[in-house]
């Protein structure tokens, strides 16, 4: 179809989807409109071409609420689909066509290579929890957000087209900041996953705060390298505002995350040689840049009247500090207890204890003792699941990724690759971090979207050959 019919489809079904959300929301029959959201998401999937088919998904997950994704799903077996998990599997059958027409063939990629082994070790993972008696359905979750990682494959082909990329990107950094002045949102009504503390203020818990930081560095990357005309008064104000949320998310883990990223992204930077190299001024006004955005995101949430100054300094010492963190050491012991258990026989150490496995250890921040398959820390997790073959794994993958694009970065030729690399410095490095102590690269749904960012670095290095 000609684009201009493709973008009116597009267009007039985003607002049919956004009135019945809007009705559902004010007349709390949002699951009884499931139906007709459904099928409006249906009707658009074959009106759209494949980019802004993965631009739909894309908003989706990023914009609507894991409770809200949760709430319209349907059961295929053990696994929950949902109408986000219905436009991903029509991407792939997307591609799946173009591969027999001969059209959809990629580069063979080390990502790529990672990715297969990866899955495959999942795949192993998931019918080793079942046959181990773990519970089907939390199987299929972890196997589920693992398979996410395909997503690789249809992006590198949607990517062949470079204008398709500025698609992917735009609703990238939109749903970014919908989901960023929806966490800020959150903080004035309250609801769950809202919480006052009284050492360190308001937080609002909120896994969409892992993908606003990746919006973040975009736009921050944009406004740093003066990329074409970004706007740069809007530009600001989306910076302040994701900072924001950053911020009311209070996770210390991805504040930590965030400074390694923006700092590795400035080394590559200025280990650029000629025009774009190294020069003191631009360090010195970037550390200003720098130092002017983390205070004005404070003063802006101050000045919204839900994080004081101390707030934030008080979140970032911890509960008593490093030795007396609670939740730190909850953490520790969970991982304690997954070493110990993966230790039992050379097996479990090299593959794990499969999808759904479970571990049983004090938690001093409930009280309690807890079973639980799901745990803080992605590496330790694919460690209970995969076992060190999955954890070395997915360290090589997100290893790669940083590596990839810093040496990229430091030779990119254009300023629009530029950009791009400098993006993927930031955004690896922040989510590997992160990973640390989170599950946001392994038990999120997000995992296609991590896939889009290697498929990024793929295509820019791949036309640079």
């Amino acid at each position: 179809m000609p684009n201009k019919l493709t973008d009116a489809a597009a267009l007039y079904g985003f607002i049919v989807i956004g009135v019945l959300v809007v009705i559902g929301v004010v007349t709390n029959t949002v699951y009884l409109i499931a139906g007709g959201l459904i099928a409006s998401l249906l009707g658009g999937m074959f009106l759209a071409y494949p980019p802004r088919l993965a631009a739909m998904l894309f908003g989706i997950q990023i914009v609507f609420t894991t409770s809200f994704l949760s709430g319209l799903s349907i059961y295929a077996g053990p696994f929950r689909i949902g109408f986000d998990g219905i436009l991903q599997i029509w991407v792939f059958l997307l591609w799946a066509g173009a591969l027999v027409d001969g059209e959809g063939r990629v580069a063979s990629t080390r990502s790529g290579k990672l990715i297969l082994v990866l899955v495959v070790l999942s795949l192993f993972a998931f019918f080793h929890g079942i046959l181990s008696g773990s519970d089907p359905k939390t199987a299929a979750i972890f196997f589920k957000t693992m398979l996410g990682y395909l997503f690789f494959f249809p992006a590198m082909w949607i990517l062949k087209d470079r204008s398709n990329l500025k698609i992917l990107l735009t609703t990238f950094l939109i749903a970014s900041l919908i989901a960023a002045v929806w966490i800020i949102f959150k903080g004035f009504v309250g609801g769950d996953g809202v919480y006052l503390r009284a050492t360190s203020g308001l937080r609002v818990s909120s896994r969409e705060v892992n993908v606003v930081v990746v919006g973040l560095f975009l736009i921050a990357m944009l406004l740093w390298k003066r990329y074409k005309t970004v706007p740069l008064l809007p530009g600001i104000a989306f910076t302040l505002v994701m900072g924001a949320a950053i911020l009311l998310g209070q996770s210390r883990a991805l504040w930590l995350a965030v400074a390694a990223g923006v700092l590795l992204a400035f080394v590559a930077d200025m280990s650029r040689t000629g025009e774009d190299g190294f020069r003191l001024g631009r360090l010195l006004s970037r550390i200003m840049l720098l130092l002017v955005f983390i205070g004005g995101s404070i003063a802006f949430v101050a000045a919204a009247g839900l994080l004081s100054a101390s707030d934030v300094v008080a979140r970032g010492g911890g509960d008593g500090g490093l030795t007396g963190d609670i939740s730190l050491w909850a953490r520790f012991l969970s991982w304690w207890e997954i070493i110990r258990t993966v230790t039992e026989s050379p097996f479990t150490l090299i593959f794990g204890k499969g999808f759904g496995a479970e571990i049983t250890y004090f938690r001093p921040d409930l009280l309690t003792r807890v079973s639980i398959p799901f745990v803080d820390g992605s590496f330790f997790q694919l460690l209970l699941n995969l076992g060190l073959s999955g954890s070395i794994v997915l360290a090589l993958l997100y290893s790669r990724g940083i590596a990839g694009s810093f040496r990229y970065a430091t030779r990119a030729d254009n300023p629009g690759d530029t950009v791009l690399a400098l993006w993927l410095t930031a955004s690896f490095t922040a989510l590997t971090i992160a990973a640390f102590s989170g599950s946001l690269i392994t038990n999120y749904r997000f995992t296609c979207l991590w896939a889009f960012l290697f498929a990024v670095l793929e295509t820019i290095r791949k036309n640079r050959q």
